[in-house]
């Protein structure tokens, strides 16, 4: 993997050196003409090669820069459809550590991540958690016939609900990046950071998740008290 990848950066190295200096002679060369003829075939063919340059190294500058992480708001809006056509408005749950994990049918981390939700869920059986999770897919992609059946075949013990025009979803990232898992303290207020991915150590995974459920249920003065 690694050997093929390396190759591919000495290919792209390679073409955007040939095209830097192709670029160069060709300035060089309608300087030195002037305004002849072929000057202005060079003019041309300097400008082309120009752009071809900006097409192939801006999607790698783009994609190297670092990204912004977004600023999580204080209030947020989170209000879903539920698969019985009501709508689920869950500030409501205040008082309640909520976790919410937004998903796709597509989505195959997503359901490697909803088996390690089932599991850590039933630990904390009788406490003040509330797990969900959202499907951020439009009608036409999954109905709710279909999400119901998903949810059945993974054996998902919590809510499903939907945010099929991402509404809530892009409060919280700028592009989509599944699973995505948001936590919620007893106060109402989102708990940074917002978890995207799943990793491929699941064990470790359910680690992280119990460690912040279980700070979040400490908090005392989320909980008013």
């Amino acid at each position: 993997m690694f050997k093929e990848l390396n190759h591919r950066i000495y290919v792209f190295l390679r073409a955007s050196v040939e095209l830097c200096g192709s670029v160069v002679k060709l300035f060089c060369e309608s300087v030195y003409l002037r305004d002849t003829k072929e000057s202005r075939r060079h003019r041309v063919l300097l400008e082309v090669r120009c752009l071809l340059l900006a097409a192939l190294l801006l999607p790698a500058l783009n994609s190297s820069a670092p990204a912004q992480p977004k600023i999580l708001p204080e209030n947020p809006s989170l209000k879903f459809q539920g698969l019985d056509g009501k709508v689920y408005d869950l500030t409501a749950q205040r008082g309640n550590v909520v976790l919410v994990s937004f998903g796709a049918t597509w989505c195959a981390p997503c359901t490697a991540e909803l088996r390690a939700l089932n599991e850590v869920l039933n630990e904390y059986r009788g406490k003040p958690v509330k797990f969900f999770w959202v499907s951020i897919e439009r009608p036409e992609e999954a109905t709710n016939s279909v999400l119901q059946r998903y949810a059945r075949a993974r054996r998902i013990a919590f809510p499903v609900l939907r945010d099929d025009a991402k509404m809530v979803f892009l409060q919280f990232t700028d592009r989509v990046r599944l699973p995505m898992l948001v936590l919620v303290g007893k106060d109402g207020k989102v708990d940074a950071p917002i978890k995207f991915g799943m990793e491929s150590q699941v064990e470790s995974y359910k680690t992280q998740i119990r460690a912040r459920l279980n700070k979040l249920l400490a908090d005392r003065t989320s909980s008013g008290q």
